[in-house]
């Protein structure tokens, strides 16, 4: 489960990457060298690089997991479901369930329980709408979301 975890963070890694590039471009680049300019893009370059490579190790492994050791493949699943409850819990405490990131969760929630059917390989990661909590995110899947070591 940790190695479908690490991947899946390795994705969501590249796409933050990208996000902060995006943030970028409408407000630092235009203070920026043309080698400032090149090195963000070639940080960009990798990460997509990244993130595709993950994303085919990513979903070849789903798809051995599922034959050799489904209840690990439904369990990682599982967990992503509990985590995204947690996530929509405080945004319903927050009186913002009709936000972005809780109606992101809800469906990243029910597409978890596809990939746990079987009906879909793996979810992907919008970090744009749904931060990662560090803390309940290392206590809940046992690796730190930024470095992927494992904790605890």
């Amino acid at each position: 489960m940790r190695e479908l975890e690490r991947l899946h963070a390795q994705i969501r890694n590249a796409e933050l990457v990208a996000v902060d590039i995006e943030m970028w471009e409408h407000g630092g680049k235009a203070s920026a060298s043309p080698e400032q300019c090149a090195a963000r893009y070639a940080e960009l370059a990798e990460a997509m690089q990244q993130k595709e490579a993950a994303r085919t190790a990513l979903e070849e492994l789903v798809a051995r997991t599922r034959v050799e050791a489904p209840s690990d493949l439904a369990g990682w699943a599982l967990a992503h479901h509990a985590y995204l409850s947690m996530f929509i819990d405080d945004c319903a405490a927050r009186g913002q369930l009709d936000s972005a990131a809780a109606t992101t969760a809800i469906r990243q929630r029910a597409q978890w329980m596809e990939v746990r059917a079987g009906t879909r390989a793996i979810v992907d990661v919008d970090v744009a709408h749904v931060p990662i909590d560090e803390g309940r995110y290392r206590s809940h899947f046992g690796i730190d979301p930024k470095t992927l070591e494992r904790v605890g």
